[in-house]
């Protein structure tokens, strides 16, 4: 008999044990996923920001140059706003994160829909491989324009 209430007692702190496991591995997970959002939000509001200077740059190119300097690089131009078109059409919001920041100063006047509402279903670290994506692809457009500019 002392040897079955051994064994029950170790049965129950075994499932205790497990119980209290799973608790912490799932809690661990949780942390891990909004460390995950938050530094996918971080990168995101880094890409918005590149982006706004874009268009501010796009602007001051077209509208102070004189006539030989856009007829120069019109190819060039008509490029890079392809390419932030483009840019535009992949931005992601992060889940979580959506009333923490707005675009207001992005342009929005363009003649195609934005996704900045649409988050499709990833997990918290593929929304920041997204938005890591997203900064680079940002950063080469960039890059683009200080070519020009110089």
């Amino acid at each position: 008999m002392i040897q079955k209430k051994y064994v029950v007692r170790r049965c129950k702190l075994l499932v205790l044990f497990l119980g209290i496991l799973a608790l912490s591995t799932a809690c661990g997970d949780k942390k891990q996923a909004n460390e995950d959002l938050q530094q996918a939000f971080e990168l995101h509001k880094e890409a918005v920001k590149i982006r706004q200077m874009m268009q501010d740059q796009m602007t001051q190119l077209k509208a102070n140059m004189d006539s030989l300097f856009v007829e120069t690089h019109s190819k060039d131009l008509n490029s890079i706003s392809s390419a932030l078109e483009a840019w535009d059409e992949q931005l992601v919001e992060v889940p979580g994160f959506e009333e923490e920041h707005d675009h207001s100063g992005h342009d929005h006047d363009h003649d195609h829909d934005h996704h900045h509402d649409n988050h499709p279903e990833l997990t918290p670290k593929q929304h920041l491989e997204v938005q890591q994506h997203l900064l680079e692809e940002i950063k080469e457009i960039a890059v683009k324009i200080d070519d020009i500019k110089e």
